[in-house]
C-alpha cells in the first residue's frame, strides 16, 4: 500500500547480519544507515485479487527495524520518476525483503508493481526510514487493509527470536477476501497471542465475530489495560484519527499510541 509517509522521497539468499539487540525499548541492528540501492525481484506472490508480495533480493548490509518502510522509485509511463513509500513485510532477520503492496484506484505505482513487474527486474529502493518500530513491550495492534503489512515484519522477528513480548492483533477488512496474509495469519491465530478480525461491509456466512469498523466498544472488549501497552495504528487516515481518538477517551496517552496513515 502506499503510505503518507513518502516523504523527503540475482534471485538467491545471501548472509544477513543478526546482530539485532535492544535499545532502551526498541529492537535496534548494531548498524543501520540510509542505502540507495537496486533489489532484483527473486518471487511475486499473489496474497488478494488486488495485493501481491513482491520478494526482493537483500543487499549485505541493508539492516532495518521491524515496522519500517523503503521508498521506490519508478519511471512513470510519461517518463518521469515517481517515488512511493511501502512498508517493509519481511523480518529483519529474513535473507529477502518482502514488499506487499496493494492496487489503489490511480495509483500509478501500486498498478505498475502489482499488474507489470516481472520476476528478474530490478527495482530502485532507499531506506530505511520511519519511526513505526517495534519495541520490546505489551502491544496492541490495529490494522485496517494493507496496513497489516508492517505487523507482518513485526510477528515475524518475535517469533524468530523467541521473544516473550505479547501482542494482541486486531485486523478490520471490508470482507474475507481481501484478508491479507490469510494464511499465516490463521497459524498465528492459533499460538499464544490474540488474533482477532472485523470485517466492516461483508461478513462470512457463518461468523461470530466482530463486525465494523473499530470503535469504543469493540477496544474495550478487545483490551483488558488501556494502561500498559503500546498501541500502533496502521491503515487509513480515517481510520488512524478514529482510533487515535477513542482510545484517548479510553484512558490511553498519546506518548503510548503510535500511528502509520496510509494512503
Amino acid at each position: 500500500m502506499e503510505s503518507l509517509l513518502s516523504r523527503g522521497t540475482r534471485h538467491g539468499c545471501c548472509a544477513i547480519p543478526t546482530e539485532y539487540g535492544l535499545v532502551g525499548h526498541v529492537v535496534r541492528p548494531a548498524v543501520q544507515h540510509c542505502m540507495e540501492f537496486d533489489a532484483e525481484i527473486a518471487a511475486i506472490i499473489d496474497e488478494t485479487a488486488d495485493t501481491k508480495t513482491l520478494r526482493l533480493s537483500r543487499p549485505r548490509d541493508f539492516n532495518f527495524i521491524a515496522g519500517q518502510f523503503v521508498n521506490v522509485t519508478l519511471c512513470a509511463p510519461d517518463g518521469k520518476r515517481v517515488r512511493r513509500a511501502y512498508s517493509i513485510a519481511s523480518s529483519p532477520l529474513d535473507p529477502h525483503l518482502d514488499l506487499t503492496v496493494r492496487r489503489m484506484p490511480g495509483g500509478i505505482v501500486s498498478t505498475i508493481l502489482t499488474t507489470e513487474v516481472t520476476v528478474t527486474q530490478r527495482l530502485n529502493l532507499r531506506g530505511p526510514y520511519g519511526r513505526f518500530l517495534l519495541e520490546d513491550r505489551e502491544m496492541v495492534w490495529i490494522a485496517g487493509g494493507s496496513g497489516i503489512v508492517p505487523f507482518r515484519s513485526m510477528w515475524r522477528y518475535l517469533d524468530q527470536t523467541s521473544s516473550s513480548a505479547p501482542f494482541t492483533l486486531l485486523y478490520a477488512t471490508k470482507n474475507a477476501e481481501q484478508i491479507i496474509f490469510r494464511d499465516e495469519l490463521a497459524a498465528l491465530a492459533r499460538g499464544r497471542n490474540p488474533v482477532l478480525h472485523t470485517f466492516t461491509a461483508d461478513a462470512p456466512a457463518v461468523w461470530n465475530g466482530f463486525r465494523g469498523r473499530v470503535d469504543r466498544r469493540m477496544l474495550s472488549a478487545v483490551v483488558r489495560d488501556f494502561e500498559g501497552p503500546l498501541f500502533y495504528l496502521c491503515g487509513p487516515p480515517v481510520m488512524c484519527d478514529d482510533v487515535a481518538l477513542h482510545l484517548r477517551e479510553l484512558g490511553v496517552p498519546q506518548s503510548c499510541i503510535r500511528a502509520e496513515k496510509y494512503d
